[in-house]
């Protein structure tokens, strides 16, 4: 890590406190037990080969677990205060998390609480690397995530929309819709698994225009254009329709759903402060009126 961190082996010894010798020595050995080569050495510095960089980003994983045990004795020790560090996603302003960090408040009122905001991308990678323990996001039944453990809080439906006077809104089908911007707030890589379940087995021909948007404030605004056709959870879809705005597709066709919980590394060990915010925000979700809906439960059109 002290060679990632500095990217020559003399700065990385200088870190350590040793000589650059000692420093290649001790690569050497890495390398010769596990029979792969984990740097590429320049006049430049080094490079991690592929190799390398699986090797770093398992030691960042259990050096951020470390720490964090390190913490959590230290604050058994002095009877110190609680810590949450969660990254969310930009579609969990549509839940009641800030209800759920102020019922946890009142049981630990001096707990340090971070929260890191960001794309579905940008939460993985920070999962991943230990940046933080927990992420609250939606999550697609075709997302790649089999490397996490989910935490299940929430499932609704997905709804397929367009504005309300859009021709679109008389499509019964999807091939009707082929020609048609269509608006996702996944990943890119999300995409083709989605449309593969959503076509199934029948012969439709795949959408040319598919536009992503993380922010929500812009994906309601671009959902609203003119022959484009936007992918919602149904209760967020519920707080858009109304007159001049989004009316659902009664298509002949199955949507997968989508899923709101937490997702941790399969070898994440949890305190009992993240055990009781998961369980106020799951306490949160049943107060809310987030239920799953059927579509006789949207404002008539």
């Amino acid at each position: 890590m002290a060679v990632a961190r500095h990217g020559t082996l003399i700065g990385a010894a200088g870190e350590l406190g040793l000589s650059q010798p000692g420093v290649t020595r001790s690569i050497k050995e890495l390398e010769s037990r596990l029979g792969v080569q984990l740097l590429v050495r320049s006049g430049a510095g080094v490079r991690f080969t592929a190799y390398g960089n699986t090797l770093l980003r398992y030691a960042r994983t259990v050096m951020a677990e470390i720490s964090r045990a390190e913490q959590e004795i230290a604050a058994m020790k002095a009877q110190s205060h609680a810590s949450l560090n969660i990254g969310v996603s930009l579609l969990s302003a549509t839940v009641p998390v800030y209800e759920a960090l102020r019922r946890f408040r009142l049981r630990f009122p001096q707990a340090r609480v971070n929260v890191h905001e960001g794309m579905p991308g940008q939460i993985i990678d920070g999962l991943r690397n230990g940046d933080f323990d927990l992420c609250l996001a939606f999550v697609a039944q075709t997302d790649p995530i089999a490397e996490f453990r989910l935490i299940a809080l929430q499932h609704w439906p997905q709804v397929l929309a367009v504005a309300k006077d859009d021709p679109l809104a008389r499509a019964e089908n999807l091939n009707q819709l082929c020609d048609a911007q269509w608006l996702c707030s996944h990943t890119r890589e999300s995409w083709q698994p989605f449309w593969q379940q959503l076509a199934g087995e029948q012969n439709v021909q795949e959408p040319t225009q598919v536009n992503i948007c993380t922010s929500l404030g812009l994906y309601s605004a671009l959902a609203q254009d003119a022959n484009t056709v936007s992918i919602w959870p149904d209760f967020l879809l519920r707080a858009r329709t109304g007159p001049g705005k989004l009316v659902p597709l009664n298509i002949q066709t199955q949507l997968p759903d989508i899923t709101f919980g937490f997702m941790l590394r399969k070898d994440q060990v949890l305190t009992p402060a993240y055990e009781y915010f998961i369980d106020c925000m799951g306490q949160e979700l049943k107060a809310s009126a987030l239920e799953p809906s059927s579509k006789g439960q949207f404002p008539a059109q």
